[in-house]
């Protein structure tokens, strides 16, 4: 990938070597390659003059902070104007609003998803040597897209108004909490606040990145605070009246969101924003088209002082289904797309369509970490099955006898390596035994480690359980989730190959989830998440995390709700646990790396999931004249493409 540093200075990061602790770092107007950018030399886009000229908008100077954040762009600094076309699926394809639009938290992931996390809205963040207080500042000067000031109150509105507030979110926000208690604010200044956690938090700045992180920053208090009784108390019945709701939580819901991945996110046009884009044609229900605007008041400039973002609106189609979505990239009607579009069977489609529809493919790294995880239910309800799968030697055996490449070959088009559930070679997490072992395609050693476990068959052949029937399970997928039915139908072939009656089982997502969560399942197939630095904060395949590690989701219900809930796990899972949460407390990024190495080395021990290979790149499809398109990782963690600076997109030709 080019190196482009999308800011001079990392704050601190997984990937970095230097300690969060006592470390404090400030980004002025100053960027690596980028000259200083004066006041007196800003510019914004043609379509903003004649509203500064009219009175009805400040000049740009008045608009922009004391600071602004500079962004170095891929390419080359662009020019301003044009639509950005592309489009979503369903009704609740939210998601991709955010991915193009919606990040701006108080500090955010480097470009180059390196681990480094930089300032943002906040220009510099440090903490107490315990890793227990942050005090953070932020740009002096900033402005939400209605004009108004954004400033320390509304980081304490969402803490203690929304976060804090019982009747809205009665179990708080995880991510604001250490020890079990939500982090306390309190306000320095204007643009100064501390937040104190009941414990060491040394990796809350990561948190502050992460795609939850945009909840602080997504609420101004000047308008969302008139949705509380606290504030409002005698207006709140006319503004429940209007909007068609029976309580305030669900106004204030319809009206701010709460979730950084809700619907109502992008439903209300009169929700003040830091983002580069503000809704203008809202995601309703019946939306065939979404729109965005330019938002005047962004804070972010190029290195010659030119106001960002360069594009001027966005223009969102929502489609019946992706066939639909793949049809307009063939037919040149979509600039940037590569969400529901950058399937493997796409590739060849797209490069036949490129002259005619003006458009090549950017490839990215897929930041997950395999195609095709399987995961026996280890606290399956039936005991017998329970048994089964919990047999380790069953579950090597099973993992031998599957001929990687030749699924690689038949079902990724040649792309990727054979791997189990562990961290990619790129990851600062690599553990190469949890990755490797087991994957090699040995019917001698698939047999030996089954007879071992199930030796006895029956007349066709199939092995017996220990109740002396046909061992046999269903494999649920959901094939429209992604390009993992073809994997799982192959391996279910070489485990009928060595006597094991391995079934695949078609299902929606709602049936999916209805099962999983009620522990009903056999086993099941995901894509393999974490598997970069995002390890460290989606760690679902390296122990029970929460309900989607799908070994055992009871286990992990468990873990998530400090055991008032699910299933107590075995001793080995317990000691993840205890380290898990000693990452979460500690700074020092060595550290970090020491525990979950342990982790990662228990989860070769128990080897509770099989991984089938690492996904190939991913590809994005781009229009010929968009430049300053980054070649950045596939992840959610890292929300892409929005985290590589979307905002320095531009058309050259213009369209």
């Amino acid at each position: 990938m080019m190196a482009h540093a999308a800011d001079a200075r990392p704050v601190a990061g997984m990937g970095s070597s230097r300690k969060l602790s006592g470390f404090v770092v400030a980004l002025g107007a100053l960027c690596l390659g980028a000259t200083t950018a004066l006041a007196v030399d800003y510019k914004q886009a043609p379509m903003l003059d004649e509203l500064v000229k009219a009175g009805t908008l400040p000049p740009v100077a008045e608009r922009l902070p004391a600071s602004p954040r500079v962004i170095t762009p891929v390419e080359k600094v662009g020019k301003y104007g044009g639509t950005w076309r592309s489009g979503m699926v369903g009704g609740s394809d939210r998601n991709w609003l955010f991915r193009i639009a919606g990040y701006e938290p108080l500090v955010a992931w480097d470009r180059e998803w390196s681990g480094k996390v930089v300032p943002n809205l906040a220009e510099e963040i440090s903490n107490s040597a315990d890793a227990k207080e942050y005090t953070i500042k932020l740009r002096k000067g900033l402005k939400w897209s209605d004009g108004k000031p954004f400033t320390s109150d509304d980081i304490g509105f969402f803490i203690n108004d929304v976060a804090g507030n019982k009747e809205l979110l009665p179990n708080g926000i995880d991510w604001m909490m250490s020890g079990g208690e939500p982090g306390k604010f309190e306000k320095v200044d204007d643009t100064t606040f501390k937040i104190t956690f009941k414990e060491p938090y040394g990796v809350f700045p990561q948190k502050l990145a992460s795609v939850y992180g945009v909840q602080m920053t997504m609420m101004a208090k000047h308008y969302c605070s008139q949705f509380e009784p606290a504030y409002n108390k005698d207006g709140l019945d006319a503004l429940m009246k209007e909007a068609g709701v029976g309580t305030w939580t669900e106004l204030f819901i319809k009206k701010c969101a709460v979730d950084t991945e809700a619907n109502e996110r992008w439903q209300n046009p009169d929700r003040p924003t830091m983002e580069p884009w503000v809704i203008k044609d809202p995601y309703i229900g019946g939306a065939t088209l979404v729109t965005l605007k330019r938002n005047p008041y962004y804070f972010k400039v190029d290195p010659e002082g030119n106001q960002l973002p360069y594009i001027d609106d966005l223009s969102v189609s929502v489609n019946a289904d992706k066939q639909t979505l793949v049809l307009k990239v063939v037919n040149g009607e979509i600039d940037y797309q590569d969400r529901h579009v950058n399937a493997n069977a796409n590739r060849a489609v797209f490069t036949d369509a490129a002259e005619k529809a003006q458009i090549h493919l950017v490839d990215g790294p897929n930041a997950d970490m395999n195609t095709t995880i399987i995961s026996f239910n280890l606290t399956h309800k039936d005991a017998v099955k329970r048994e089964i799968f919990n047999n380790k030697d069953f579950r090597i055996g099973l993992s031998y006898a599957v001929d990687r490449q030749a699924i690689i070959d038949a079902a990724f088009v040649g792309q990727g390596e054979p791997w189990q559930a562990g961290p990619r070679k790129e990851s600062p997490y690599y553990n190469e035994r949890l990755a490797k072992q087991y994957t090699e395609y040995d019917v001698a050693k698939a047999n030996e480690h089954l007879d071992k476990a199930y030796p006895k068959k029956d007349s066709e052949g199939f092995r017996l359980g220990p109740d002396g029937k046909r061992i046999s399970f269903n494999i649920m997928v959901i094939p429209a989730l992604g390009d993992f039915l073809d994997s799982t139908q192959l391996t279910a072939q070489y485990w009928q190959a060595v006597g094991v009656d391995a079934k695949v089982q078609t299902v929606d997502r709602t049936l999916f989830y209805d099962r999983k969560d009620n522990n009903d399942q056999d086993a099941s197939v995901f894509l393999g998440s974490g598997g970069m630095g995002d390890a460290l904060f989606e760690p679902t395949f390296y122990f029970p995390f929460w309900n989607e590690s799908l070994f055992a989701v009871p286990w992990g219900n468990w873990y998530a709700s400090g055991g008032k809930s699910g299933e107590e796990p075995t001793a080995a899972a317990k000691k993840q646990m205890e380290l898990y949460r000693e990452v979460l407390k500690t700074a020092d990024v060595g550290k970090q790396n020491e525990l979950m190495q342990q982790l990662l080395n228990i989860a070769a021990d128990e080897f509770y999931a099989i991984g089938i290979s690492t996904p190939g790149p991913l590809f994005s499809a781009v229009k010929n004249n968009l430049h300053n398109v980054y070649a950045r990782p596939f992840a959610w963690t890292y929300p892409s493409p929005v985290a590589s600076n979307t905002e320095q997109y531009f058309f050259d030709p213009p369209r």
